[in-house]
């Protein structure tokens, strides 16, 4: 039976196609400084795709982003073992996370549409049943993103969106031409599996994105595999954590976002054929992926990412799509 899609639209000219299994944006469509639409985000052109060859394109991440170091965590004493699906690490939930899953759909309105999803006590591991929500509303050019969950028993929860960006459209290669700020003043260290190494560092020299810089001169040389860190955004609060322009098109994104952390990861490792005659090869696209600190169970020193029972995890994600075509006078 063929994947359910929805498709919200917006008089600003901006339309997102969305689709249950893995609570996911198939495709994201906007209009450039002259009016011209087209997909801005990675998309699979069949089921058959999204179902099997997919890295993670578009998902809603959980029960817990990014990576737990060893597949496991201690929580009031008891340990966890969870399911490796990185070497000895648990990567975005493990293999039949949620973005691997069919969801629900809760409602569906020209105006939003909302998945639902339980996750069972021991499903990958984790504790306690889970009952997740996910509700995308667009609202002019902005994608609003609302993932709740709530447990009958103590758990971890970390929940994201991990779309895959290119503002260029179908005809850009790569993300080189890209400029990219991510307003964080320090970033995680990590080891040779991406774990957590020691509290965060300033973010110096080619990891500081302050104030915004080309893609292309940092991918390649000096960091060989380009982007794929964690950096602890400032402030507090709803705030925005990235910003991405690309000049050719005058597209831009800023993603806006409640948690403590963002991943930045410009697709060294993608590969393989992709939707709308694009090839998804190596920088073809980049996500932002706002977040708890990965493997946060572990790590004293990060924000605490324990969900209780009478408690509601709410993270809130905006990714607002403009250009920097003149506004009419």
């Amino acid at each position: 039976m063929p994947l359910e899609r929805f498709v919200l639209s917006s008089t600003d000219g901006v339309q997102v196609e969305l689709v249950g299994h893995g609570a996911a944006i198939e495709v994201v469509r906007a209009p450039d400084r002259k009016g011209d639409v087209a997909d801005v985000t990675l998309r699979m052109d069949s089921d058959d795709d999204r179902l099997g060859h997919n890295p993670h394109m578009g998902i809603t991440v959980g029960r817990f982003a990014n990576r737990i170091g060893g597949a496991r965590f201690t929580l009031d004493g008891v340990e966890h073992r969870l399911d490796a699906n990185e070497g000895a690490n648990l990567l975005h939930g493990g293999t039949l996370g949620f973005g691997k899953v069919g969801w629900e759909v809760a409602e569906a309105t020209d105006e939003l549409v909302r998945f639902a999803l339980t996750s069972a006590d021991g499903d990958m591991g984790f504790p306690g049943e889970l009952h997740a929500e996910a509700q995308y509303r667009l609202s002019g050019s902005t994608i609003e993103i609302d993932l709740t969950a709530v447990t009958d028993a103590p758990t971890v929860c970390s929940m994201t969106n991990h779309a895959y960006w290119n503002l260029g459209g179908p005809g850009e290669a790569t993300i080189d031409d890209h400029v990219v700020t991510v307003d964080a003043s320090s970033v995680v260290p990590v080891d040779d599996t991406l774990i957590p190494d020691g509290e965060p560092v300033p973010a110096e020299g080619p990891l500081d994105l302050r104030a915004g810089a080309l893609l292309g001169s940092r991918i390649g040389f000096p960091l060989i595999n380009g982007f794929d860190h964690c950096f602890m955004v400032d402030g507090e609060g709803f705030r925005r954590h990235a910003r991405v322009e690309h000049p050719a098109s005058g597209r831009r994104l800023e993603v806006w976002s409640d948690q403590p952390a963002a991943q930045f990861y410009t697709g060294a490792f993608l590969s393989g054929p992709g939707g709308g005659g694009r090839e998804h090869g190596a920088y073809a696209a980049l996500a932002i992926e706002p977040q708890h600190v990965p493997d946060a169970p572990n790590q004293p020193w990060a924000p605490s990412a324990v969900l209780r029972p009478g408690e509601r995890y709410h993270h809130r994600l905006a990714l607002q799509l403009t250009n920097d075509a003149p506004e009419a006078s």
